[in-house]
C-alpha cells in the first residue's frame, strides 16, 4: 500500500522521508509550492498553487485512491485537518474523523463539549449582532470576540469600552465568530502527543505576556520543569479536555490555559496540531523530540523516540513581534553560547506593517539554561543586548500639505 501527505509546508521543516526512512511503503506527497525543489524520491508528486482554497486537492485525492489506493493521510496543518478528515471518512481510512477534527478547529464546538468536565468563561456563537449585543447585557465588558476556526490569534478584538463596541458594529461583524467572556490571569500553554485519548508525552510552558497581547508585546514562553506542581496540575487538566472531545487517533496538541489570581485553571482552547511560534523548537532543545517526527511515525505504526522525563536542561522562546516602521539594524547572528536557535525574519531596510498573529514576529530566540533562574537570567542579558542591537525607525506618510511629517 501507500501514504498520501498533504503538505503546505516548506522542506526544510517537512523532511517526510527522513522520518519515514524504515516505512516499507510507497510515499505519496500532495503539496504547495512553498515545499520548494523536491528532489527526494516520493514515489508520486503533484503541486497545487492557491493551496488553501484549492479543492482540488480533495478532488485529485479521491481520484488517486481509484488508481493507487493509500492506506492513510497524514496533514500536520491546521487549516488541512477538516480537509483530510473529510477524505478518511469517504475513503474509509484510518485516523482523525470529522467530527472530531471539527471539534478541534471549531472553538465553539469545543467548549461546549469541554464545558461540563473543565472551567469555561462563557462562550456564544454568534449568528447576528443581537447575540453579542445580548451576550454584554447578560455577561458585561470586557469581551473577546474570535473567528471561530481562528488560529495565532489573528482577528481578534478584545472589546473593553462601549466605543470599541460601537466600531465593532459599525464595521460589521461578519461570519464564523464567536463571543466569550475575558479572563483576567496568566496564560500557560501544554504541548505534546496522544494516542486516542492518553497523553504520551507532555511539555508545558507559561507565556510571560498577557492573554490576548501578544501581537503588541515582546513575548518569552518558558518551558517549566515537568517537577514542578503546575506541570503535574496542567497535564491533569488537559488529559481532562481531551477525555472530552472525540479522539483524533495519534495526534500531537497545543492547549492553552488561563490561570486566574483565584488559582482556578480556566480552558482557553486546544488544537490536535503541534505548537507553531517555534515552541515546538524549544520542546526539541528541552526534550530532544520532534513532536511532528513522531506524529508522523505514530500515524504510520512506526516505533517512536518519546524523551525522558526529567530533562537535564530547561528552554524557552523568545518573540519580537512586528510594529510598524523601518527596520535600520538587525544582529545576523547573537554571541551567546546559551541561543539554541535564532531565526531574524526581517532584513535590514525592509518597512514593516503592525503583527497580524502571534507568529508574525521580527525575530525569534531560543535560549537554555540550567533551571528557571538561569534562563530568567539570560533572558534579561538577551534583552539588554537586543535593546542596543535592534533599531525599527518609524516610517514617515508622505507630506502633502508642506508641513513636517508625522509619524504613521
Amino acid at each position: 500500500m501507500a501514504v498520501l501527505i498533504l503538505n503546505q509546508r516548506r522542506r526544510a521543516f517537512a523532511p517526510y522521508l527522513t522520518w519515514l526512512e524504515d516505512l516499507d511503503e510507497e510515499v505519496y506527497l500532495y503539496t504547495s509550492p512553498a515545499y520548494g525543489e523536491i528532489t527526494e524520491p516520493f514515489a508520486l508528486v503533484q503541486v497545487f498553487d492557491n493551496w488553501v482554497s484549492n479543492d482540488r486537492v480533495e478532488i485529485d485525492a479521491l481520484r488517486l485512491y481509484e488508481e493507487h489506493p493509500y492506506r492513510l493521510i497524514i496533514a500536520l496543518d491546521e487549516s488541512d485537518l477538516i480537509r483530510a478528515a473529510r477524505l478518511r471518512e469517504r475513503l474509509h481510512l484510518p485516523g482523525q474523523q470529522l467530527e472530531s477534527a471539527v471539534a478541534y478547529r471549531d472553538k465553539a464546538v469545543m467548549k461546549s463539549l469541554v464545558s461540563p468536565q473543565v472551567s469555561c468563561p462563557a462562550f456564544r456563537r454568534l449568528a447576528s449582532p443581537l447575540h453579542l449585543y445580548d451576550f454584554v447585557l447578560e455577561h458585561g465588558l470586557p469581551v473577546v470576540v474570535k473567528p471561530v476556526d481562528g488560529m495565532g490569534s489573528m482577528n481578534t478584538d478584545i472589546i473593553r469600552t462601549r466605543e470599541q463596541l460601537n466600531d465593532v458594529w459599525e464595521r460589521g461583524l461578519g461570519s464564523g465568530l464567536m463571543v466569550e467572556a475575558y479572563v483576567e490571569g496568566e496564560m500557560y500553554e501544554i504541548d505534546g502527543l496522544m494516542m486516542g485519548q492518553e497523553i504520551r508525552f507532555a511539555s508545558v510552558g507559561k507565556y510571560s505576556c498577557k492573554p490576548l497581547e501578544i501581537l503588541q508585546q515582546d513575548c518569552f514562553v518558558e518551558l517549566l520543569s515537568p517537577g514542578c506542581a503546575v506541570y503535574e496540575r496542567l497535564v491533569h487538566e488537559v488529559q481532562q479536555v481531551i477525555e472530552a472531545l472525540p479522539s483524533p487517533g495519534v495526534s500531537t496538541f497545543h492547549c492553552e490555559m488561563f490561570h486566574t489570581p483565584e488559582d482556578e485553571w480556566v480552558f482557553c482552547e486546544i488544537a490536535s496540531r503541534t505548537a507553531g511560534g517555534r515552541i515546538s523548537e524549544s520542546i526539541s532543545a528541552m526534550y530532544d523530540v520532534d513532536l511532528n517526527r513522531e506524529w508522523v511515525r505514530g500515524q504510520c505504526g512506526l516505533p517512536l523516540k518519546l524523551p525522558v522525563p526529567r530533562p537535564s536542561q530547561v528552554a524557552g522562546v523568545y518573540l519580537m513581534p512586528k510594529r510598524p516602521g523601518i527596520v535600520k539594524t538587525i544582529p545576523q547572528k547573537l554571541p551567546f553560547e546559551w541561543v539554541e536557535e535564532y531565526v531574524p525574519r526581517v532584513r535590514a531596510g525592509e518597512q514593516l506593517d503592525a503583527a497580524h498573529s502571534s507568529v508574525d514576529a521580527v525575530m525569534t530566540v531560543i535560549i537554555v539554561g540550567e533551571n528557571s533562574a538561569s534562563l530568567q537570567a539570560r533572558l534579561s542579558q538577551l534583552l539588554r543586548y537586543l535593546e542596543q542591537e535592534v533599531q525599527i525607525l518609524p516610517a514617515y506618510k508622505e507630506d502633502t500639505t508642506n508641513e513636517a511629517p508625522v509619524t504613521s
